[in-house]
């Protein structure tokens, strides 16, 4: 959100002496007269109500548990370690040493910007002859879409929570009135689903930067309900009915007869935004479908766009309006000024997508000429996703090896993942060095890792880097902390479609769901571009009923919005993360340069640290917090397993 005002709503006001007139009304403060009787007015209120919605962009941080933090994944300083800490690691999608599953979350309790919210909506009819009824409306409507955000941040979390629609007097002698209990989660995303239905009965369909339209709060309703439909459908799974109270009670969990009903809502709302016939998947790069795919997220004109948060580099530093996502993904010195990348795509999602050979039929790796060669073969949307060996970025080529074998004769289960104590890789044959290291006059590593003398930071673990999101228009001496100004794609086409292909095969609609996943796979340039009608039963993987289809929907949506902070929230709501996270550890795509063939191979290996990622049954949904309920014992029963 682009930001060039500050809001004072209001200050506190000094009598500094008894010959004041104590009836003049004090500076600095601005009134609701001021604020919500014009247009403008209004705008400058919601920009700041705009600046706290929970959008889990490039500053998002996903940690708790050190005073620093503020408690809250929405941090209040020192924006650029969240590349560190980011819910893409969380999820596995990247990884480094700093965080694997927050199985507590982080608390998240919107209410005073809920109350700023309210406020407008309770004081604005009074200022409604100022307005044609279309921008009256309009506003209204802007102002539910606002709040329906805030709730979804934490119906996502909790489940149930309180619903509160007035302005509290936080002075009033009724304190038993203030303590609002939780309603149950099919009320609580019901209430979502209300305010997002008036905000696209009202809002405008004019598109204006960093605000919303009445197709984002369709797109913020095609997320919501698609999540509360997969609650309703897969809670009954986990078990918390029989000792959970607050599951007996509805606050956390929905009836599996009510899925089909927010699956319903997530579908029609995909429905007005694909025929309002304003947005189209991104083709503006074509024919080259992988720099298209990379160049979707840079261009804030793209036809797919539906909402950006735009970042604004003319504010100081170290502000939200900033971040510092390049210098958290580039390698320094050649792609960064900066201390280097700190998280790496593992293998396990290279091989979501089309990707080539490394082992041939009898399990021997196949020999390349030169590393780069790895990339012939892949689906053009990995390419746009993440950068390999023979890449070009900022005017340098990645370079990544791992090491040199001076033979490798046999088969790449002879490397046992890279082990140690595999013969095959005791130090009298596998050579691994430090940068800069040289054996035979032939330097062991590629210039951007993986090095034996340093960890993950600047050390590409995994064998590949980061592509989307990344500038390219950047200038090495600009990819430094806060000087990052690329927008976030908070809602785009592609998205809308993955929802409403997932919506449409949980209802029995196959063919319509199929529809909408060619699409996708057409323009990521898949050697496969409509699945095969696939009904094998994969109902052991999850303990719920599952086919091959409904896997294969999944795993496209993994493919299209990797690195998008959804992974984490897919797997929650489908309640797989404690099958898919059970104790994993990441696979990695290591080369190696074979001294006495003079070519290079590949292997898949287990990451060097051997870190596991778990995910527990609790994680599905995080406590409510005990600050909270030590001022209202209403919140209570706590969430299951908390």
């Amino acid at each position: 959100m682009k930001i060039k005002h500050i809001l004072i709503i209001a200050v506190f006001a000094l009598l500094a002496s008894a010959c004041h007139d104590l009836d003049l009304e004090p500076k600095g403060i601005i009134f609701d007269s001021e604020l919500f009787s014009n247009e403008a007015g209004v705008k400058k209120y919601f920009t700041g109500i705009y600046n706290y919605l929970p959008i889990e962009d490039f500053n998002y941080y996903s940690r708790t548990g050190n005073p620093n933090d503020g408690q809250t994944g929405y941090r209040p300083n020192n924006y650029w370690e969240a590349g560190k800490f980011s819910q893409g690691n969380m999820s596995g999608e990247f990884i480094n040493l700093w965080l694997k599953v927050n199985n507590d979350g982080f608390t998240y309790w919107p209410y005073d910007r809920i109350r700023e919210v309210n406020t407008f909506i309770s004081e604005f009819p009074q200022y409604k002859d100022n307005f044609t009824d279309q921008v009256y409306n309009a506003l209204l409507g802007e102002a539910h879409f606002l709040r329906s955000y805030f709730y979804f941040g934490m119906a996502k979390r909790y489940g149930g929570v309180p619903i509160v629609t007035d302005v509290q007097d936080l002075f009033s002698s009724d304190k038993a009135s203030l303590n609002v209990s939780r309603a149950t989660e099919y009320d609580t995303w019901k209430f979502i689903h209300a305010d997002l239905q008036f905000a696209i009965d009202n809002m405008s369909d004019k598109t204006e930067l960093g605000r919303a339209n009445k197709y984002a709060a369709a797109a913020l309703m095609s997320r919501t309900m698609l999540y509360a439909g997969s609650i309703a459908k897969y809670t009954q799974y986990l078990g918390y009915e029989g000792n959970q109270l607050a599951a007996q009670k509805g606050l956390a969990g929905i009836a599996p007869d009510k899925a089909n009903e927010f699956f319903q809502y997530s579908y029609d709302a995909g429905k007005i935004i694909e025929n309002s016939g304003l947005y189209a998947l991104y083709t503006k790069k074509y024919p080259d479908k992988a720099e298209n795919f990379a160049n979707l997220f840079l261009d804030a004109s793209s036809s797919e766009n539906i909402f950006i948060k735009d970042y604004d580099l003319t504010v100081p530093g170290n502000t939200r309006l900033r971040h510092s996502y390049d210098a958290l993904m580039c390698p320094y010195p050649d792609m960064s000024s900066f201390v280097g990348a700190e998280s790496y795509p593992p293998l396990d999602l290279m091989r979501m997508y089309d990707f080539p050979a490394i082992t041939d039929e009898g399990g021997k790796p196949i020999r390349f000429d030169n590393r780069g060669d790895i990339r012939e073969g892949m689906e053009p949307r990995l390419r746009g996703t993440m950068y390999f060996d023979g890449d070009v970025l900022r005017g340098k080529t990645f370079s990544i090896q791992r090491g040199i074998y001076k033979t490798f004769p046999g088969t790449a289960a002879d490397a046992q993942d890279g082990s140690n104590v595999a013969s095959i890789n005791y130090a009298s044959n596998r050579i691994l060095g430090a940068k800069g290291a040289v054996y035979e006059g032939i330097t062991i590593t590629g210039a951007h890792g993986m090095f034996e003398d340093q960890g993950q930071e600047n050390n590409c673990v995994s064998g590949a880097f980061v592509r989307k999101y990344v500038d390219v228009n950047l200038a090495t001496s600009d990819v430094h902390e806060y000087r990052s100004g690329q927008h976030w794609v908070v809602f785009r086409l592609g998205e809308i479609y993955m929802n409403m292909a997932e919506a449409c095969y949980e209802m029995g609609k196959k063919t319509e769901a199929f529809d909408y996943i060619e699409k996708i796979r057409e323009r990521a340039g898949a050697a496969v571009t409509r699945p095969a009608d696939d009904q094998t039963d994969l109902s052991g993987l999850y303990g719920y009923p599952i086919d091959a289809n409904l896997q294969f929907i999944r795993d496209e949506r993994y493919r299209e919005l990797a690195f998008e902070n959804h992974r984490w929230w897919d797997l929650r709501r489908w309640r797989t993360a404690d099958r898919v996270l059970n104790t994993w550890v990441p696979r990695v795509l290591m080369c190696y340069y074979v001294f006495d063939e003079g070519k290079y191979i590949y292997l898949d290996e287990k990451c060097k640290w051997n870190d596991a990622w778990t995910a527990e049954k609790k994680s599905y949904y995080e406590a409510i917090p005990q600050d909270e309920i030590n001022k209202n014992n209403n919140l209570l029963p706590q969430n299951p397993l908390r």
